[in-house]
């Protein structure tokens, strides 16, 4: 059948080789999937309430402010932005692992929110958001009486 053994490392060499190829193939993807998926898994978010405010954390590494847009409309909130790379002058890319894409979230949120109390801030890449409850929304304490 294999009259030498050169044929036989030529043929596994050849499966070593397509499934090395394929591997590597599968693993980008998984890369660029786990480095910047989108949708619903990022910018990783989470919501905080005290009973007076409810405060947004948002990671956002490597985003301007000027590359950021949140609104605030019918109780919910949009958080929009794209991420932007490029090579310095005189430069060019040869690999890029960050990813430059644009992510839009939107949260429904539990109570009414007052937007002229709402505040936003960027700091060390994590998005903070301050949304102060409408006074309607927020709890009131009811005194029981003995009648």
């Amino acid at each position: 059948m294999f009259r030498r053994l050169n044929d036989v490392n030529k043929i596994f060499g050849t499966v070593d080789f397509f499934n090395n190829h394929m591997n590597r193939l599968l693993d980008d993807f998984e890369d660029r999937q786990r480095g910047f998926p989108q949708g619903a898994t990022w910018p990783p978010t989470n919501f905080y309430d005290n009973n007076e405010q409810i405060f947004v954390y948002c990671a956002v590494p490597g985003i301007k402010e000027d590359e950021i847009s949140i609104n605030l409309h019918n109780n919910l909130l949009t958080i929009k932005g794209k991420r932007t790379e490029k090579a310095p002058d005189g430069y060019t890319i040869l690999r890029q692992e960050r990813h430059v894409l644009p992510f839009s979230r939107t949260f429904s949120l539990p109570v009414e929110i007052d937007p002229e109390k709402t505040t936003a801030e960027l700091r060390n890449g994590v998005l903070t958001i301050k949304l102060m409850k409408a006074q309607a929304a927020k709890p009131i304490k009811i005194l029981v009486k003995a009648a």
